[in-house]
């Protein structure tokens, strides 16, 4: 286990499981966002796991930015600046190659949902708490909040969301789209692994192909989408793993575990 000033990280079978760690709520400064995210890209980039899992210790995921840092903000262009690096590292979070889970397990609040939308996929258990309160402190969200939450669950519920400040749980956060699935308290963080493992078990190249494809596919016109889509399936003709999945299925034998003998075959676009 590696234990950090705010979090701990932990491997098993390729899959990263990082734990806030900062009792009693997981409130976290403009510095602890920076350093959680800065950990969560090198380990996607530098290729050393399939997989990361963000969870919260003591039923709490991440209860949003410290508030005596907003109270400390003295001008709108140290706002702006602090802002906005958050968002750069909750930007190429979404773009990583390699799925981030977030398993919310609690207060889900602010920064903290945030960041979980930036996340490939979330799961939640029922007792989890979701929201972005900031109207009752007389601002807005600030990393991001305003464009994915509307993205994902559409405008009219997000502007409910937000306008009231108002705190959903995980049966209605499933019920509108905002998380892939809600667990019992209990079984969410196996239930999250399980789901890293089960994605960790593909071919990665594929996997890193479809998660391009999906994310910028999405950013673009459905005709640059379908391009992109053709040129990132191209990239994995006559691998490896392609032949040995056709192979497995043809014979109807379980795909092996895959590696990626001929990974330097695939070309950036």
């Amino acid at each position: 286990m590696d234990k950090r000033n705010f979090f701990t990280l932990t491997r098993e079978g390729g899959v990263a499981l990082i734990s806030i760690d900062r009792p009693p709520l997981n409130i976290l400064s403009f510095d602890y966002y920076q350093e959680l995210c800065e950990s969560m890209i090198n380990l996607i980039e530098a290729k050393e796991v399939k997989g990361i899992v963000l969870t919260g210790h003591n039923q709490v995921f991440i209860s949003g930015l410290d508030i005596k840092e907003i109270g400390r903000i003295e001008t709108p262009d140290e706002n702006t600046r602090k802002t906005m690096a958050i968002k750069e590292l909750f930007r190429r979070i979404e773009r990583l190659k390699r799925p981030i889970i977030a398993a919310i397990n609690g207060n889900c609040f602010g920064g903290g949902l945030e960041l979980a939308m930036a996340c490939h996929m979330r799961l939640a258990s029922s007792e989890a708490k979701l929201g972005l309160p900031e109207i009752t402190l007389g601002t807005i969200p600030s990393f991001g909040g305003t464009q994915r939450l509307p993205r994902i669950v559409g405008l009219a519920k997000a502007l409910e969301i937000m306008l009231t400040g108002k705190l959903i749980k995980g049966e209605e956060a499933f019920s509108i789209g905002l998380i892939n699935k809600v667990c019992a308290s209990g079984e969410l963080l196996d239930r999250a692994l399980s789901l890293a493992h089960e994605i960790g078990g593909k071919s990665m190249m594929a996997v890193e192909a479809m998660i391009r494809a999906t994310t910028e596919g999405l950013e673009r016109s459905i005709e640059k989408g379908v391009e992109l889509e053709s040129e990132l399936s191209s990239t994995l003709t006559g691998t490896y793993n392609l032949k040995e999945g056709i192979t497995a299925f043809l014979e109807k034998r379980k795909l092996p575990n895959l590696v990626n003998p001929d990974v330097m075959k695939i070309k950036p676009l």
